[in-house]
Protein backbone atom coordinates (compact mmCIF):
# COMPACT_ATOMS: atom_id res chain seq x y z
CA UNK A 1 0.00 0.00 0.00
CA UNK A 2 2.89 2.32 0.75
CA UNK A 3 4.24 1.77 -2.75
CA UNK A 4 0.93 2.58 -4.48
CA UNK A 5 0.58 5.70 -2.33
CA UNK A 6 4.15 6.76 -3.15
CA UNK A 7 3.40 6.25 -6.85
CA UNK A 8 0.36 8.51 -6.56
CA UNK A 9 -2.06 5.73 -7.50
CA UNK A 10 -3.86 6.00 -4.16
CA UNK A 11 -4.40 9.29 -2.40
CA UNK A 12 -5.94 8.14 0.90
CA UNK A 13 -6.05 4.87 2.80
CA UNK A 14 -8.75 3.59 5.10
CA UNK A 15 -9.06 0.50 7.25
CA UNK A 16 -11.86 -1.50 8.80
CA UNK A 17 -12.24 -2.82 12.33
CA UNK A 18 -8.80 -1.68 13.48
CA UNK A 19 -8.13 -1.19 17.17
CA UNK A 20 -6.37 2.03 18.09
CA UNK A 21 -3.01 0.26 18.42
CA UNK A 22 -3.42 -1.39 15.03
CA UNK A 23 -4.55 1.90 13.41
CA UNK A 24 -1.49 3.71 14.77
CA UNK A 25 0.79 0.85 13.64
CA UNK A 26 -0.72 1.01 10.16
CA UNK A 27 0.07 4.73 10.01
CA UNK A 28 3.65 4.15 11.12
CA UNK A 29 4.10 1.39 8.56
CA UNK A 30 2.45 3.41 5.80
CA UNK A 31 4.42 6.53 6.68
CA UNK A 32 1.33 8.72 6.34
CA UNK A 33 -2.14 9.09 7.85
CA UNK A 34 -4.69 6.32 7.51
CA UNK A 35 -7.62 8.62 6.96
CA UNK A 36 -10.52 6.45 8.09
CA UNK A 37 -11.46 3.45 10.16
CA UNK A 38 -14.78 1.71 9.58
CA UNK A 39 -16.04 0.26 12.87
CA UNK A 40 -19.24 -0.91 14.48
CA UNK A 41 -20.66 2.04 16.39
CA UNK A 42 -24.11 2.68 17.81
CA UNK A 43 -25.92 3.43 21.03
CA UNK A 44 -25.39 -0.23 22.00
CA UNK A 45 -21.87 -0.60 20.55
CA UNK A 46 -20.11 2.38 22.08
CA UNK A 47 -16.58 1.01 22.34
CA UNK A 48 -15.10 3.46 19.80
CA UNK A 49 -15.93 6.35 22.15
CA UNK A 50 -13.19 5.20 24.54
CA UNK A 51 -10.23 5.56 22.20
CA UNK A 52 -10.99 5.63 18.48
CA UNK A 53 -13.17 8.74 18.45
CA UNK A 54 -10.77 10.79 20.63
CA UNK A 55 -7.85 9.69 18.45
CA UNK A 56 -9.69 10.51 15.23
CA UNK A 57 -10.68 13.91 16.59
CA UNK A 58 -7.16 14.70 17.79
CA UNK A 59 -5.47 13.52 14.57
CA UNK A 60 -8.00 14.75 12.00
CA UNK A 61 -9.21 11.28 11.03
CA UNK A 62 -12.67 9.92 10.23
CA UNK A 63 -14.71 7.12 11.72
CA UNK A 64 -17.22 5.41 9.45
CA UNK A 65 -19.88 3.75 11.58
CA UNK A 66 -21.36 0.51 10.41
CA UNK A 67 -24.45 -1.07 11.95
CA UNK A 68 -25.49 2.23 13.57
CA UNK A 69 -28.95 0.74 14.15
CA UNK A 70 -27.56 -2.55 15.50
CA UNK A 71 -29.29 -4.63 12.81
CA UNK A 72 -32.58 -2.83 13.48
CA UNK A 73 -32.44 -3.27 17.25
CA UNK A 74 -32.48 0.53 17.72
CA UNK A 75 -35.59 0.90 15.57
CA UNK A 76 -37.45 -0.19 18.75
CA UNK A 77 -39.54 -2.53 16.56
CA UNK A 78 -38.71 -5.48 18.82
CA UNK A 79 -39.72 -3.87 22.13
CA UNK A 80 -41.42 -6.58 24.19
CA UNK A 81 -43.37 -3.97 26.19
CA UNK A 82 -45.28 -2.83 23.08
CA UNK A 83 -47.76 -5.50 21.89
CA UNK A 84 -47.49 -4.72 18.17
CA UNK A 85 -43.70 -4.46 18.41
CA UNK A 86 -43.41 -7.63 20.48
CA UNK A 87 -45.19 -9.44 17.66
CA UNK A 88 -42.21 -8.63 15.41
CA UNK A 89 -39.98 -11.66 15.51
CA UNK A 90 -36.27 -11.21 15.07
CA UNK A 91 -35.36 -13.54 12.24
CA UNK A 92 -32.57 -14.04 9.74
CA UNK A 93 -29.19 -12.73 10.86
CA UNK A 94 -30.78 -11.31 14.01
CA UNK A 95 -31.24 -14.84 15.39
CA UNK A 96 -27.47 -15.01 15.90
CA UNK A 97 -27.25 -11.51 17.42
CA UNK A 98 -27.32 -11.62 21.24
CA UNK A 99 -29.09 -8.25 21.35
CA UNK A 100 -32.25 -9.99 20.18
CA UNK A 101 -32.49 -12.54 22.99
CA UNK A 102 -35.65 -12.14 25.09
CA UNK A 103 -33.52 -11.15 28.10
CA UNK A 104 -31.66 -8.41 26.25
CA UNK A 105 -34.82 -7.10 24.60
CA UNK A 106 -36.35 -6.84 28.08
CA UNK A 107 -33.28 -4.98 29.39
CA UNK A 108 -33.57 -2.56 26.46
CA UNK A 109 -37.15 -1.47 27.26
CA UNK A 110 -35.95 1.79 28.95
CA UNK A 111 -33.72 2.55 25.95
CA UNK A 112 -36.59 1.94 23.54
CA UNK A 113 -38.81 4.22 25.63
CA UNK A 114 -36.15 6.96 25.61
CA UNK A 115 -35.71 6.64 21.84
CA UNK A 116 -39.48 6.98 21.36
CA UNK A 117 -39.67 9.97 23.71
CA UNK A 118 -36.89 11.86 21.96
CA UNK A 119 -38.26 10.84 18.56
CA UNK A 120 -41.65 12.30 19.46
CA UNK A 121 -40.04 15.65 20.33
CA UNK A 122 -38.34 15.71 16.92
CA UNK A 123 -41.29 14.32 14.96
CA UNK A 124 -39.06 11.43 13.98
CA UNK A 125 -38.74 7.68 14.30
CA UNK A 126 -36.62 5.98 16.99
CA UNK A 127 -34.19 4.75 14.32
CA UNK A 128 -33.68 8.33 13.15
CA UNK A 129 -32.83 9.40 16.69
CA UNK A 130 -30.34 6.53 17.01
CA UNK A 131 -28.71 7.68 13.76
CA UNK A 132 -28.71 11.29 14.93
CA UNK A 133 -26.90 10.16 18.09
CA UNK A 134 -24.16 8.54 15.98
CA UNK A 135 -23.93 11.60 13.74
CA UNK A 136 -23.61 13.89 16.77
CA UNK A 137 -20.09 12.56 17.29
CA UNK A 138 -17.69 15.06 15.72
CA UNK A 139 -15.60 12.68 13.59
CA UNK A 140 -18.25 10.18 12.56
CA UNK A 141 -19.01 10.43 8.89
CA UNK A 142 -21.35 8.56 6.62
CA UNK A 143 -22.86 5.86 8.83
CA UNK A 144 -23.59 2.71 6.86
CA UNK A 145 -27.22 1.71 7.25
CA UNK A 146 -28.72 -1.47 5.88
CA UNK A 147 -31.79 -0.12 4.14
CA UNK A 148 -34.04 -2.96 2.99
CA UNK A 149 -36.87 -0.65 1.93
CA UNK A 150 -36.90 2.78 0.27
CA UNK A 151 -38.53 4.17 3.43
CA UNK A 152 -35.48 3.10 5.48
CA UNK A 153 -33.20 5.05 3.16
CA UNK A 154 -35.48 8.09 3.30
CA UNK A 155 -35.53 7.91 7.11
CA UNK A 156 -31.74 7.70 7.19
CA UNK A 157 -31.38 10.78 5.02
CA UNK A 158 -33.90 12.69 7.14
CA UNK A 159 -31.92 11.79 10.26
CA UNK A 160 -29.21 14.15 8.98
CA UNK A 161 -31.49 17.06 9.89
CA UNK A 162 -32.07 16.00 13.49
CA UNK A 163 -30.01 17.93 16.03
CA UNK A 164 -30.18 16.35 19.44
CA UNK A 165 -29.93 18.75 22.34
CA UNK A 166 -27.20 18.45 24.94
CA UNK A 167 -29.85 17.29 27.42
CA UNK A 168 -31.00 14.56 25.03
CA UNK A 169 -27.44 13.39 24.44
CA UNK A 170 -26.81 13.39 28.19
CA UNK A 171 -30.01 11.46 28.87
CA UNK A 172 -28.78 8.67 26.57
CA UNK A 173 -25.37 8.80 28.23
CA UNK A 174 -26.83 8.37 31.72
CA UNK A 175 -29.33 5.74 30.60
CA UNK A 176 -26.61 3.70 28.89
CA UNK A 177 -24.11 4.26 31.69
CA UNK A 178 -26.61 2.93 34.22
CA UNK A 179 -27.31 -0.10 31.99
CA UNK A 180 -23.60 -0.89 31.74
Amino acid sequence: MRRVCDQGLVRHVGVSNYSLARWEAAERTLGRPVLSNQVQFSLVARGPQRDLIPYAQREGRILIAYSPLAQGFLSARYDPSVPEAAASKAGGVRRANPLFTPENLEKAVPLFAALREVAKRHDAAPAQVALAWVLAKPVVSCPIVGATKPKHLQDAVEALDIRLTDDELLSFFFLLFAAG
